[in-house]
């Protein structure tokens, strides 16, 4: 990348957009057509409590994972994570939040899904979008939270009234034309008087939601001289359904927040919506977080693990048939760009929704398809990938763009080359890295050839060039048009080709609107 005729496209259009200082963070995850992932997968209305416990599964892990996490709240399909307010995770880089946050969620979910769903196959990858806001002053989280507990209550009370009804005989038209209007009491009358239930009976976790922290508990750490137990007080995580908008749980937590009574209506102000400017193309860059030491556990191959890298073009690949504003993407390594047409409305352009759901998706995708490709390895941390939103004006800095990408890849794949080589050879790491600081491309070509009679260039191309995935016609797909008109289709292509000029001459039609 050093002096590279192409490092302007990060100089001059990469920017770290940080979250305002002193102030809370809260990252609010939201499950993305869960009404249509729910029925595929059969959860029980109007609430499933295997599902809600997966949920609460991952927001436990997310504590675990991430210690400035301090409060969880979720119900249904969403969950909010508020992080401490002097936070320094990620040095308070929105993107990096965001994206690793949903990634690392959706890979949880996936992996934990057969403790919960013992008897039932994950039928299509669930997704999550999500949402970082910044609330100033403690009253506001305070207020944030009775909120979404409010909103819980509110859509639990309609929804248990709305499928008593369903499974009474009504359709679903006439179970909403009957709650039309209605308020609380006349739900719980409704409810009592038609079906005996009285809803205060309801298990907490359906009305309260669920809350995750770390609870103060009495932990036996030693015994004294005389057998007796020598106790201390911990943190513990700990998953509850209580009332959290009343004083009486944040006065037995002050040490998690303190206590407000202010209204709650007004926090939605703080939730401002960034939309990336029109008439630009995007680019989604999506990398994998600890990598090397995801590899490592895993035991990939060195310096490339050609499974693995099959793996990411197959999770990019099918980023293209889910979204088809995608026209190009390449990769290398742990890395892969997105490019989208330059008028996509996808998300309404919403900065925070598309790289949510960018990363969320390329996430289940690769964990769906780690047994396709690694059938005797099992998965035994979930991989996260954080995200990053980039906007170009021209396709000519979208090129330049891939090329410093593409540079970047040769760059390091040379050097990892040289480096295991060595260190297959039986130097050892320093020594390995002493040998290559200040080396040239021509003198690593040269010590491969002297040292080890290896001609770099005749190295897989996946390796040395990465990889293309774009669409291209294929006679063979016909898709027919009209009784008269049979068109040929369009399949998505993994080349390692350059990205040079000629490619772009025949390959004219990706950035043709």
């Amino acid at each position: 990348m050093a002096n590279s005729e192409y490092e302007y496209v990060k100089r001059e259009f990469e920017f770290d957009r940080r979250l305002p200082a002193s102030n809370w963070i809260v990252v609010r995850i939201d499950g993305c057509h869960f009404h249509r992932f729910s029925k595929i997968h059969a959860f029980e209305k109007p609430n499933d409590e295997n599902a809600l416990r997966l949920m609460n599964a991952c927001a436990t892990s997310m504590l675990e994972k991430f210690p400035d996490i301090v409060f969880a709240y979720g119900v249904s399909d969403e969950y909010s994570f508020v992080f401490r307010e002097e936070t320094e995770f990620y040095q308070r880089r929105e993107s990096k939040i965001l994206s690793i946050c949903v990634s690392y969620f959706t890979s949880v979910y996936g992996m934990k899904w057969k403790d919960f769903f013992p008897n039932k196959d994950l039928r299509e990858p669930p997704y999550f979008d999500g949402r970082v806001v910044c609330y100033p002053n403690m009253k506001t989280i305070h207020d944030y939270l009775a909120w979404r507990q409010v909103d819980c209550h509110i859509n639990n009370h309609y929804n248990t009234c709305f499928w008593m009804l369903v499974k009474s005989g009504k359709t679903e038209k006439e179970a909403q034309q009957t709650l039309k209007g209605t308020f609380s009491e006349d739900k719980n009358e409704l409810l009592s008087q038609q079906f005996q239930v009285n809803y205060e009976d309801e298990p907490a976790m359906f009305r309260k939601g669920s809350s995750v922290y770390r609870d103060k508990v009495e932990t036996k750490v030693k015994t004294d001289d005389y057998g007796n137990p020598i106790k201390r007080i911990r943190l513990a995580i700990t998953v509850s359904n209580l009332d959290i908008i009343g004083p009486e749980f944040w006065g037995k937590h002050q040490y998690i927040l303190q206590e407000g009574k202010y209204r709650y209506e007004y926090v939605k102000k703080f939730d401002d919506i960034r939309r990336l400017p029109c008439c630009n193309w995007i680019v989604v860059r999506i990398s994998a977080c600890q990598f090397d030491k995801f590899s490592l556990i895993h035991s990939f191959d060195k310096p490339n693990d050609e499974t693995a890298l099959s793996l990411m073009n197959a999770s990019a690949s099918l980023m293209m048939e889910q979204f088809p504003d995608i026209i190009f993407g390449y990769g290398f390594s742990n890395e892969y760009s997105f490019v989208f047409q330059e008028n996509t409305e996808l998300y309404q352009r919403n900065e925070r929704l598309i790289l949510s759901s960018c990363s969320s998706w390329f996430t289940s995708f690769y964990m769906m398809k780690w047994k396709e490709y690694f059938p005797s390895k099992e998965l035994v941390q979930p991989p996260k990938f954080e995200a990053e939103v980039l906007c170009y004006p021209k396709p000519k800095i979208v090129c330049d763009y891939l090329s410093w990408r593409q540079a970047e890849c040769h760059n390091r794949n040379q050097y990892n080359t040289c480096f295991w080589m060595l260190v297959k050879s039986g130097e050892d790491e320093n020594k390995a890295n002493e040998i290559l600081k200040g080396t040239l491309s021509k003198d690593k070509n040269e010590l491969l050839f002297q040292r080890f009679q290896m001609n770099y260039n005749n190295e897989p191309a996946m390796f040395r060039k990465g990889s293309c995935t774009y669409r291209q016609k294929c006679k063979w797909l016909q898709v027919k048009v009209s009784e008269d008109v049979v068109r040929d289709g369009w399949d998505v292509a993994v080349t390692h080709v350059d990205m040079g000029p000629d490619f772009w001459r025949k390959h004219i039609y990706i950035f043709d609107k």
